[in-house]
């Protein structure tokens, strides 16, 4: 009887030891993590404010697709103007003079950004805002860490598109006959070459850029370019028309062409193809870049729309509609041209804030040197 009574005993405490560990391990499986509250937290405060104003660069289309699926997603509408960057700067400018607060958050390229608006003093930090663990982890991103483009982490990039500068037509130029940019100062191709315009920013602009800072240094690049001036090129700011008079033969070459043109014409099997040069090319982000106000109007909804759009379901969206690699790793590559992507062995540099400032310093360079072509 004495045994059975201490068996039972024993018995006893053993499942009262085992459920004291278990109820405080289950209570840990439900209770939430701080990342969880603060997110629950912003989410709900966004619903009271109940929409967010974003001014765009990119097209309706692009900005469309994006609210509609977040409002889909949290309930809360949004706004949007779209336009020319140079427009909406200036708008926010006077907003801020006038002591109003409008926008809430900024989608556009670096340039007008990092040019503009961030000296108003109008940019904030992203990295602030940055909640979800997919977000937040480094790991998630193509880059070293989040790709944030400047130092001060006011911009960023939501695509990485490798831009390469030359386009050939095929029945006139081989592929080998073009592997460096340098192969372009060839006798042969003199008159035969339509170029975009480097004296305002584009493009060209960002081209000669990339031989200066990365490639060759300042002063080889500005040889180059008085090299090229003997060659005669055309100069045209119609971005379209440079691809379609290559396409049809009437130039050879195509100098700082714009890829989404160029791709129009490669996916209509026109005639036309992209030279694989040694020196690489660019990845940049084009109109495809976040920042977001100092002061937003909706500062809630405006943090869990950067957190969404940065997110990979937001990053699927965007990338979708715009048509250029995503800056997640795992963003879709399904509907983008291949032609967006770096081969493995090519060269590419990024597109930073210096590389974007010094983007007026090029304009500067280009209309002193390439002066001629233009009389």
């Amino acid at each position: 009887m004495k045994k059975l009574l201490v068996i039972t005993s024993c018995v006893a405490f053993f499942l009262m030891s085992l459920l004291a560990a278990t109820i405080p391990a289950a209570l840990a499986a439900t209770r939430k993590v701080d990342w969880e509250v603060k997110w629950d937290e912003t989410v709900a405060a966004a619903k009271k404010e109940g929409k967010l104003l974003i001014y765009s660069t990119p097209s309706g289309d692009i900005i469309r697709a994006l609210a509609s699926a977040f409002e889909k997603k949290y309930g809360i509408k949004v706004e949007w103007v779209s336009g020319r960057g140079e427009e909406w700067a200036q708008r926010m400018i006077a907003e801020k003079n006038a002591g109003i607060k409008a926008v809430d958050v900024i989608i556009a390229g670096g340039t007008i950004t990092l040019t503009v608006v961030k000296p108003a003093g109008l940019l904030g930090r992203i990295d602030p805002l940055l909640i979800l663990p997919e977000v937040t982890n480094p790991q998630a991103w193509i880059t070293k860490g989040l790709p944030y483009t400047d130092k001060a982490h006011t911009s960023m990039p939501l695509v990485a598109t490798y831009q390469r500068y030359v386009l050939r037509n095929t029945n006139m130029v081989k592929e080998n006959e073009m592997t460096s940019y340098k192969d372009l100062l060839h006798p042969k191709w003199k008159g035969k070459i339509v170029m975009n315009d480097p004296t305002v920013v584009g493009t060209a602009n960002a081209f000669f850029g990339l031989l200066a800072l990365d490639v060759w240094g300042l002063e080889e690049t500005k040889e180059f370019m008085r090299q090229l001036v003997k060659q005669e090129p055309v100069i045209t700011r119609d971005r379209r028309l440079q691809v379609e008079w290559v396409a049809r033969g009437k130039y050879a070459l195509s100098l700082a062409t714009n890829l989404e043109n160029a791709i129009e014409f490669i996916n209509l099997a026109a005639p036309v193809a992209f030279c694989k040069v040694k020196e690489g090319g660019k990845v940049g982000s084009g109109a495809g870049g976040l920042s977001v106000p100092e002061m937003p109007a909706h500062p809630n909804a405006s943090k869990v729309f950067v957190n969404w759009l940065l997110s990979k379901e937001g990053q699927s969206i965007f990338v979708k509609v715009y048509g250029s690699p995503g800056v997640r790793k795992d963003a879709p590559r399904e509907g983008i041209h291949p032609q967006m992507f770096p081969d493995p062995d090519e060269k590419f540099y990024d597109d930073t804030e210096e590389s974007i400032l010094y983007r007026g310093e090029m304009t500067k360079i280009a209309k002193e040197i390439l002066a001629p072509l233009f009389k």
